[in-house]
């Protein structure tokens, strides 16, 4: 009886998450890819052996013309066909066959650091700066001794003409207590009432009264933006928001796919602005020809040049760690933004909790499975995928890898910079209220305990009085 043996290929990798990575302990590769890998061969009947590319690239072709990863694998027979998330690209395309895509549309996209959320129990005393606080502090006990020092030394004051006020007697600043009890009243918008007799006193006040219109303005300003001007200043969103901000650096790892898109880009920018300087500038053309063309400056923006110019001025990343430990500013100084496939930094953000994805995804382009020009494995691939996708397997994967992946990280809901003042940014000055009956309470009681003591005391004193007058008329 003839058994007819399954056929074996030889299958070449490159490690991206979370569709293909690599377990050192057990030595073997796992990931969406290599489950699809392993339904496409159980489905098809077919064995296979896997191994990573030579230089652990997915292929890009260098300034020689030769080829590196898993395409100059494929194309130095070296592999059968190559199982990775790979975009399907014009210059592959030339080399290579691709088989239908298994993984939807993936682009570029920015990865950042998600900010802490710190919830300061006393917030609304951080809206000023500490040192204002002090000053503020000096000023006011400053301001309420000079009030009762012009009062007790003003020969216009109440206190020193008391005879010239009998229609309005005001005992007011009389006492320090009293001139500290009126400089706080005037930090309220119920302000303080009645004002010095003297003029000295007045302008001591009115000098009060505009340092506490300005504190207060200030702070009612800051107050405004307290949860919104940071928001403002970084408002990254967008690939061209990061452009145009300079407070937050950003960059790419070298000769990554990232970094060839944009590199493409830029060549193309530039192409494009000499010809239209040649052309702009060709005396051969009509004077008429010639003015369609000649503007000021350059009218494309060469966005994409600026782009890859500030990325190399900020420093290409070698490999994802330092792309992660950027993010994370390590040594680092400045906020730092990474530019990279969106599935790895989805990944990242979905098993780091301090990692995020900012805004949409740009330069989508679909996964496929890469074979040899021309090779008949390529339909018999095919085949397979669509048979693996007629089966739903590719959902449970989804479902497997981004859903229900043991490494996703259990991050705490974060309301994020937008979600305005909530409970726990309030509840300081809710306390203020119980804190206050507190102290009030406290204060009643040392107020009663002073007041029953004194009596007390005054009713010893008073016998004691009677007492020894008594003993005097017995004397007597």
């Amino acid at each position: 009886m003839n058994i007819t043996a399954r056929p074996r290929y030889r299958v070449v990798t490159a490690v991206s998450s979370p569709f293909v990575m690599y377990n050192s302990s057990s030595g073997s590769f796992y990931g969406y890819c290599i489950d699809l890998l392993e339904s496409m061969s159980r489905i098809s009947g077919f064995d296979y052996d896997l191994v990573e590319s030579t230089d652990q690239l997915f292929g890009h072709v260098t300034e020689s013309g030769e080829w590196t990863g898993m395409i100059a694998d494929l194309l130095n027979d070296s592999a059968d066909f190559a199982v990775a998330a790979l975009w399907i690209t014009h210059l592959r395309r030339q080399v290579v066959d691709y088989t239908i895509p298994f993984y939807k549309d993936n682009g570029f996209t920015i990865m950042m650091r998600r900010r802490e959320q710190f919830n300061v129990f006393l917030w609304f005393l951080t809206i000023l700066d500490l040192q204002v606080w002090l000053h503020f502090a000096i000023t006011f006990l400053v301001t309420s001794i000079l009030i009762r020092l012009f009062e007790r030394f003003s020969p216009y004051s109440y206190s020193n003409m008391a005879e010239s006020y009998t229609d309005e007697p005001d005992q007011r600043f009389a006492s320090l207590r009293e001139c500290f009890w009126f400089s706080l009243t005037a930090l309220t918008p119920e302000g303080a009432s009645a004002m010095p007799k003297s003029l000295s006193g007045k302008m001591a006040v009115a000098v009060w009264w505009l340092l506490v219109f300005v504190i207060v303005a200030a702070y009612n300003a800051n107050l405004a933006a307290y949860r919104t001007l940071d928001r403002l200043e970084r408002h990254i969103e967008t690939i061209d928001n990061l452009r145009r901000q300079y407070q937050v650096d950003y960059s790419t790892i070298v000769d990554s796919a990232t970094y060839r898109y944009f590199e493409s880009l830029k060549d193309n920018e530039e192409l494009l602005s000499s010809l239209w300087r040649q052309m702009s500038l060709d005396e051969s053309v009509s004077d008429w020809e010639r003015s369609q063309l000649t503007v000021w400056e350059y009218p494309v923006d060469d966005k994409y040049t600026k782009i890859y110019n500030a990325m190399r001025k900020t420093g290409l990343l070698a490999n994802k760690e330092e792309a992660v430990n950027s993010v994370r500013r390590i040594n680092r100084t400045r906020e730092f933004a990474y530019i990279g496939e969106a599935t790895q930094i989805r990944y990242l953000a979905l098993t780091n909790c301090d990692l995020k994805q900012v805004g949409e995804e740009f330069g989508m382009r679909p996964f496929a499975f890469a074979v040899k020009k021309g090779s008949p494995l390529k339909s018999k691939l095919d085949d397979s995928i669509t048979q693996v996708a007629l089966r739903g397997i590719p959902l449970e994967l989804e479902k497997k890898w981004w859903d229900e992946n043991p490494a996703r990280a259990q991050c705490p809901t974060n309301d994020g910079i937008d979600a305005g003042f909530t409970f726990n940014d309030t509840r300081a000055i809710f306390l203020l209220i119980p804190v206050g009956i507190l102290l009030a309470s406290v204060t009643l009681c040392l107020q009663y305990g002073y007041t029953i003591r004194k009596r007390r005391d005054e009713k010893k004193r008073r016998a004691f009085v009677k007492t020894s007058a008594r003993r005097e008329c017995r004397a007597k």
